[in-house]
């Protein structure tokens, strides 16, 4: 007889505190491996024989890759990119102790945009202001590295890969292992995986800056994710707690996305400025091409299923069709991992005394200066503050889809978890066609050109109000929650939803068919669109700081999202969710409507 997950194996069920020593021996073990881990690491970095590369030099590509920021948010911003990288290489180019005209110094700003690719440093006495020129390699490094931008996608791809397939089935089978996980957990869970992401990403960007290396902070990236993949597969030898040892997993494998974050100072530094859109477009379509992959890696394990085959030495290690897709991504570590090692160029270190005159985005002196200078600047700020907000009410509607999309389909519709995984790896993967065919519209058939931003993005906002509106659970064409079925564990349990009893959820075929067209086409179409729109409302600037503006509205959607969609859902179900969505949607649509002539001059 098959023993609960509840059952404590004598009759009666775990307490909180046995619950809680568990969450914390997982969350003690897990930063005491860390804490060695890394001090391991950062010993053997330290001691390593840096073996020397031809490239940009290191402060110069993260320089590069704040300036690039503008480029890769749309190819139509590439022109104002460009002007901004001109001016700033014109300064960094300039020797201390030059005392020429302002005349001369203007002078010298075109060809400075090109030495900023050229620069060499093979000793510590050689001034940071030596130029290509001089040392004669002008003709190798002024073109784009492709080999190297393709192996940075390739390791993007990889780490893409890893999230999408664990994306599938994480409710299900956190729903499958844990009786206990509700809709609240699971967002809460989602939220400190992106938070957790947003903080590592700065750590993993501080210490590429310090380090002047990019293939530690990877290599590091992708030890984390095998080891969130291990105790991911090893989650049902936890007799109680497993929600939690499922969060603290989230958490891992949103700490080990973060390093490739990193990869976009890498592509900046190896590509010139006016190839640089076509080079992030390669970072783009391996994430874009993830979202095909994975899916389809899901699928091919769904006959497999719960609970599977246990193996012979471990039989609480088993391999079914939440944890087959996982063994997957275990095992493409290692691919990643000799990539990294054997295939990345290492771009060279620049000298100390030169290190501390380049003011990095990522040092307080840094961002200090530039917060000074956007103080300084004479933006439009309406429009501005309009794409800041716009930003986060297109995130708000990602988060919702990506949080309880499972969880909606296994509690208002009724349906098994492992039917659940492969509808989602069918439809993610449809998104992911999508994803890709406006991409290529963008990249191959210069859709910017033809269609105006400000349209395009209007374009996507009536997508995200069809959602709310064909997808909203109208009386006449819907259908009453599922009953809940005890044995089984799915449907409505009105012990956790008051509103099990009065709710009624759309046609599945309707909701489905609108998660892929609002995925796949409103939201590459509105994001491109809208940063394009940014980028140049910006103008001819250094955006590092405003770029990072954006990001920041858009973290604090992707932390405080799956806690807001979660707790409605919740407590007052799909209706009401639908309806706060569909009305902030709506009144972001008026808003960008009132605007619509001002954004003009930017589309």
């Amino acid at each position: 007889m098959k023993v609960p997950i509840h059952d404590d194996g004598a009759g009666g069920f775990r307490t909180k505190w046995e619950e809680m020593t568990t969450c914390k021996w997982i969350i003690i073990g897990g930063g005491f491996f860390w804490a060695i881990f890394t001090l391991l690491l950062g010993f053997y970095n330290y001691c390593a024989i840096q073996k020397p590369s031809p490239a940009i030099s290191f402060e110069e590509a993260l320089c590069a890759e704040e300036e690039a920021l503008m480029s890769t948010r749309s190819q139509n911003s590439h022109r104002s990119a460009k002007k901004c990288e001109m001016t700033l290489a014109s300064v960094e180019m300039r020797p201390p102790s030059s005392n020429s005209s302002s005349a001369s110094s203007s002078a010298d700003s075109r060809p400075a945009e090109k030495n900023i690719s050229m620069i060499e440093f093979k000793d510590s006495s050689i001034p940071s202001t030596a130029s290509a020129s001089e040392s004669g390699s002008q003709e190798d490094v002024e073109q784009t590295d492709w080999s190297a931008v393709l192996m940075a996608a390739l390791v993007t791809f990889i780490a893409a890969i890893e999230n999408t397939v664990v994306g599938m089935s994480e409710w299900p089978y956190m729903n499958q292992i844990d009786k206990e996980a509700d809709a609240q957990f699971f967002g809460n869970a989602t939220a400190a995986s992106k938070l957790f992401h947003a903080v590592s990403a700065l750590f993993f960007a501080v210490w590429c800056q310090r380090k002047q290396s990019f293939r530690w902070p990877l290599i590091t990236g992708r030890a984390v994710a095998f080891g969130a993949c291990c105790l991911y597969l090893c989650v049902e030898m936890f007799d109680h707690g497993r929600r939690y040892v499922m969060a603290v997993c989230y958490i891992l494998f949103g700490i080990a996305a973060s390093s490739s974050t990193i990869l976009r100072a890498y592509v900046a530094a190896l590509s010139v400025s006016k190839d640089r859109p076509q080079a992030y477009s390669a970072l783009q379509a391996a994430t874009m091409i993830s979202i095909i992959v994975g899916p389809v890696i899901q699928a091919a394990f769904s006959a497999i299923v719960y609970p599977g085959y246990a193996l012979f030495l471990l039989p609480k290690i088993k391999f079914h069709i939440y944890s087959a897709p996982i063994w997957v991504a275990a095992l493409t570590n290692f691919v990643s991992v000799a990539i990294i090692w054997f295939l990345l160029k290492e771009l060279p270190k620049r000298a100390r005394n030169t290190m501390k005159h380049n003011q990095s985005m990522f040092t307080i002196a840094g961002m200090t200066a530039r917060i000074e200078r956007v103080s300084a600047m004479n933006l439009n700020w309406p429009v501005v503050l309009l794409c800041w907000l716009q930003k986060m009410l297109a995130t708000l509607s990602i988060v919702t889809l990506t949080t309880l999309t499972s969880i909606i389909f296994l509690t208002n519709y009724g349906w098994g978890r492992e039917r659940t995984v492969l509808t989602m790896s069918v439809t993610m993967g449809a998104v992911g066609v999508f994803a890709v065919a406006i991409a290529a519209l963008y990249f191959f058939c210069k859709l910017g050109d033809f269609l105006q931003q400000r349209w395009a993005f209007l374009i996507g906002l009536v997508i995200f109000l069809s959602m709310y509106l064909l997808a909203f659970p109208w009386r006449f064409v819907s259908r009453p929650v599922a009953a809940y079925d005890v044995a089984a564990d799915l449907g409505c349990n009105s012990t956790v939803y008051s509103w099990c009893d009065t709710s009624f959820a759309p046609a599945p075929l309707v909701l489905l068919t609108v998660i892929a067209l609002v995925m796949g086409i409103g939201i590459p179409l509105s994001m491109i669109a809208l940063d394009a729109i940014y980028s140049k409302c910006l103008g001819p600037i250094n955006q590092s700081v405003m770029q990072g503006a954006m990001i920041v509205a858009e973290d604090v959607i992707l932390i405080l999202g799956p806690i807001y969609s979660s707790g409605v859902y919740k407590h007052f179900g799909f209706e009401t969710l639908w309806t706060c969505n569909g009305v902030i949607v709506f009144v972001g649509t008026l808003l960008w409507l009132f605007n619509f002539p001002k954004l003009e001059p930017f589309s």
